[in-house]
């Protein structure tokens, strides 16, 4: 109903549903895996693409960079050098903690002209980390997802995200660049946000769009949730309202789910609503990456799996043949759909600090088209060959990382 008021409200103003605002998912298929939607694009030939676009400015922020040459991340690299040889005004943040990574390749990029390359030590200002993966062009399209600016994001993770074409997207994201910008030039975090003098969008102005040909309507969110303004979608808030909508079926595929966090606390608001959602009869289930096992809170795991309605699987990808690839071979995405109408993609792991200290963002669709592709995602992992249902007596061993 959303979906039909929005495109209504387009058409009274003599707008047509073409000229709305699109979404294109954006899938990285890890080598040598049966991964691989075919209504998903390619994310180096969409960044490469989208940067390559540009003509006033570039805002890029990212939680690192890594760089390998003859790697997929080298054209991406190429393109921003590119924009801004041509007059683009490219800013870029990346998280402190990260910089053991990105110290080299942000030192290239800010010693070319027009390029300004900024640090920002989030675990200060929030406790947390600048986890969210996004970029702005031109103040008219975004592009965010769980990929970060790793060459291994581009050929060895599994991966999603979408490139938004909508300038109500691009301004709404600009608020969050801007205030992280300033936190990385030294100002005091925000205590409160200036009003946005633009409807952003979120869930009490959601844009209509167009997924593959077909209608949506789409919210944006924000982690933390102290960090945004008052009017911004807070990502908890929206993922636990889809939690408790659900009224059929829940889908989740997430690198990481965390009872305990960081600082020992325990966090069961997800746990809570999802096992909510399989007594009320919601048949929940869950794809979470092998990562997220061999810790002392593996019981939490185990627990949720035995729930009512409620079924967790375990994905581990293989190895590429050309030998042991660091930090990479895992799912790394972040969605879910629920009834095979509502979806969710974000940056966010799934655990206190991503959403309380964390900054992240998030995009949550009405609309079958997308839902289904993103289902079809979902089923594909769910029935493949790289997953196995929690095993109640495993003692689970961490999984060599580097």
């Amino acid at each position: 109903m959303r979906v039909i008021k929005s495109l209504l409200v387009l058409l009274l103003a003599g707008l047509s549903p073409a000229l709305a605002a699109e979404l294109t998912l954006v899938q990285t298929v890890p080598d040598e895996t049966v991964y691989g939607s075919p209504l998903a694009a390619k994310p180096s030939e969409t960044w490469v693409e989208m940067i390559d676009g540009a003509a006033a400015t570039l805002d890029i922020e990212q939680f690192y960079i890594a760089h390998k040459p003859g790697e997929p991340l080298e054209a991406v690299l190429e393109a921003v050098k590119r924009a801004a040889a041509r007059g683009v005004k490219v800013r870029i943040i990346v998280d402190k903690v990260m910089m053991g990574e990105s110290a080299g390749p942000l030192k290239e990029l800010g010693a070319l002209d027009n390029i300004e390359g900024r640090v920002i030590d989030y675990r200060k200002a929030f406790g947390g980390v600048q986890h969210a993966k996004f970029f702005i062009v031109d103040g008219r399209e975004v592009f965010v997802g769980s990929q970060n600016f790793d060459w291994r994001a581009l050929r060895h993770i599994h991966e999603l995200g979408l490139r938004i074409k909508s300038e109500r997207a691009a301004k709404t994201f600009s608020v969050i660049f801007e205030e992280d910008w300033a936190i990385a030039g030294g100002a005091a975090p925000a205590k409160r946000f200036k009003k946005p003098d633009f409807k952003p969008v979120s869930r009490k102005y959601p844009e209509a769009a167009s997924f593959n040909g077909e209608p949506v309507s789409y919210q944006l969110s924000f982690s933390p949730v102290k960090s945004r303004p008052s009017s911004f979608g807070v990502e908890i808030k929206e993922l636990l309202r889809m939690i408790k909508k659900a009224k059929k079926s829940f889908r989740a595929q997430v690198m990481s789910y965390a009872i305990k966090d960081y600082d020992g606390t325990l966090w069961f608001e997800l746990d809570k609503a999802l096992r909510a959602a399989g007594r009320r009869g919601v048949e929940v289930r869950l794809i979470l990456a092998d990562w997220t096992m061999g810790k002392k809170d593996d019981k939490y795991i185990k627990e949720l799996a035995k729930a009512k309605n409620v079924s967790v699987k375990i994905s581990s990808l293989p190895q590429h043949s050309g030998g042991f690839v660091p930090f990479a071979r895992v799912e790394h995405c972040k969605y879910a759909v629920a009834d095979g109408k509502v979806s969710y993609l974000s940056t966010s792991n799934w655990g206190k600090s991503y959403f309380y200290g964390t900054r992240d963002a998030a995009v949550i669709a009405d609309g079958e088209s997308m839902a289904r592709a993103l289902g079809d995602i979902f089923e594909a992992a769910w029935s493949g060959p790289y997953v196995e249902p929690v095993d109640q007596e495993r003692k689970y061993k961490a999984v060599k990382r580097d």
